[in-house]
């Protein structure tokens, strides 16, 4: 076995195997999370020849915020092909996501492999492609992998062109290369995810403190990142917004109607006590990628692994700072600054780039002070560490629920909701639903999400309903994703129950079946369209 391991061709062997059994191992449908569905109307746009952003999701100052107006092109341009050739197959659309990670795999190997074994490389990535959680996570169409492969392809460039011990003067040729492959990648992987700023910092940031100098290398990527990165800019300057929704909404919020946000800006929280939250709510998270057990003697083995490990993987990561820092040191802290000041959630998803770093440190630490002192013991931790995760995820693996999955958007009741409204609403409908981007997809309607509790009233709610000239509300009951609706009520008398199903009440607004006089002359906000 560690021959085997010892071969040039193994950790290629594993990561195609692991490829095959991810794609065999897929489970259909898609959640209720909504940011998929984004993701593919924008590849659905691209391959239409709309524009990016006319996706009919209306978001608006007076509604709970359920994402952001566009996502970054780069993910959906990589969806756009399969949806060409397949349409709405979300099968076949998780590929991309399968070969991101096994790509990111691959690159992680070539990144670690330059300060390991081949051995240690090998196992690392039986470890990080074996992970229940990663397993899971590729039943989702989300950018998170292919924006790891597109950061590890970064950090891969900058070691290789810009390694400290490359002292020899280089070619102009090989320089200019050098600025487009980096400058190219760092905006592949800005343009999957926002917080791929981390990357060109990264590459200032080592010039500045290891090398003392920009490079012409450097200048020339940060030109080409910025080159993009404002084009891109650009191209987001667009709203499809219909401009009588912010007008009529600054009618039933005032001062506070605004126009809809692109990015997570306006996330970034500074508050110290905030900070400290997220710093504990990561530690948790990142034990979940060691999956919780229903034996409670597994879940203490399970936490004694994590603890032991994040003490090792903390003092490879110092012994790295001491012995000579490079890219990778300085990405994995300004990844993990910007988590810390981005105001979201404290998700395991977010540590899915990091997770190979936590893993290559305790690695290193354990090859450059343990073994060398206690050369035997390397054999009996790596058995006894696969017998531990053998212990902890086997079991996992082989009777994980995909309960989100099969009470989401292809459960028989969802798509006969969704076909509800796509045979029973005219094209130019506006519907609210809780899940606006899925609704979007799903029914080519324009959808806006529910208001926010402070325009809850029956009266308000029939404002905001005008102000969107919305037409229909579509209720279910989403506090566990999917549960039946068991009671379910017209947020005013002007709503009349047109569709109904154990999971689905579809309720039509009719204003001027229920319109007194007396608020027919209150009525401040412009009326809604004639049909």
């Amino acid at each position: 076995m560690r021959n085997w391991a010892d071969h040039p061709l193994s950790v290629l062997l594993a990561i195609l195997a692991l490829a095959v059994f991810y794609l065999l191992t897929l489970v259909d449908g898609q959640n209720w999370s909504g940011d998929f569905s984004l993701y593919i109307l924008h590849a659905q746009n691209l391959v239409e020849g709309r524009h990016y952003l006319d996706t009919g999701y209306l978001l608006n100052p007076a509604s709970r915020f359920v994402g952001p107006y566009g996502y970054p092109p780069v993910f959906p341009m990589l969806l756009a092909p399969v949806y060409a050739v397949f349409g709405l197959d979300l099968e076949m659309l998780k590929w991309v996501a399968v070969a991101c990670f096994c790509i990111s795999l691959w690159l992680a190997a070539k990144i670690f492999g330059r300060y390991l074994e081949q051995r240690w490389v090998f196992f690392l990535i039986l470890v990080v492609g074996l992970n229940p959680y990663l397993w899971d996570f590729t039943n989702l169409i989300r950018a998170d992998f292919t924006f790891t492969a597109f950061c590890y392809l970064s950090l891969f460039l900058m070691l290789f062109f810009l390694d400290t011990g490359r002292e020899q003067p280089e070619a102009t040729g090989r320089k200019v290369t050098a600025s487009i492959l980096i400058g190219c990648s760092m905006y592949l992987a800005y343009g999957t995810r926002e917080i791929g700023i981390v990357l060109p910092l990264t590459l200032l940031t080592f010039d500045l403190v290891c090398r003392r100098r920009i490079s012409l290398v450097s200048i020339g990527a940060l030109g080409i990142f910025a080159l993009f990165a404002w084009l891109q800019h650009l191209w987001f300057s667009t709203s499809f917004i219909p401009e009588y929704v912010e007008e009529n909404l600054k009618n039933l919020i005032g001062s506070q109607a605004a126009s809809a946000e692109l990015n997570h800006l306006n996330f970034v929280d500074l508050n110290p006590s905030h900070i400290l939250e997220r710093i504990i709510g990561y530690r948790w998270a990142l034990q979940r990628f060691w999956p919780p057990s229903s034996s409670s003697v597994i879940n203490m083995l399970n936490e004694l692994v994590f603890n032991l490990f994040s003490l090792l993987a903390v003092g490879g990561f110092i012994q790295a700072l001491f012995r000579r820092i490079t890219v990778l040191e300085i990405f994995l802290g300004g990844y993990i600054a910007v988590l810390l000041l981005f105001g979201a959630p404290s998700t395991i998803r977010y540590l899915i780039p990091i997770f190979p770093f936590f893993l290559f440190y305790g690695f290193l630490f354990c090859r450059q002070t343990i073994f060398p002192r206690l050369p035997r013991l390397k054999y009996a931790v790596a058995a006894a560490y696969c017998l531990i995760l053998a212990l902890i995820s086997l079991p996992v693996m082989t009777s994980m629920e995909h309960l989100q999955l099969e009470r989401g958007i292809t459960h028989p009741d969802a798509k006969a909701m969704f076909r509800f409204i796509r045979d029973e609403t005219e094209a130019d409908d506006t519907i609210i639903f809780i899940k606006p981007r899925i609704m979007a997809l799903m029914t080519e309607r324009q959808s806006a999400t529910w208001p926010s509790p402070i325009y809850s009233d029956p009266e308000t709610v029939n404002r905001f309903f005008d102000a969107l000239r919305a037409d229909y509300y579509v209720d279910m009951n989403l506090e566990a994703w999917m549960l039946p609706l068991n009671r379910s009520e017209p947020p005013s008398q002007c709503f009349r129950s047109v569709f109904r199903n154990e999971h689905f009440v579809v309720y039509r607004y009719e204003r001027q079946s229920c319109e007194t006089p007396e608020s027919a002359a209150n009525l401040t906000i412009n009326k809604p369209r004639s049909r």
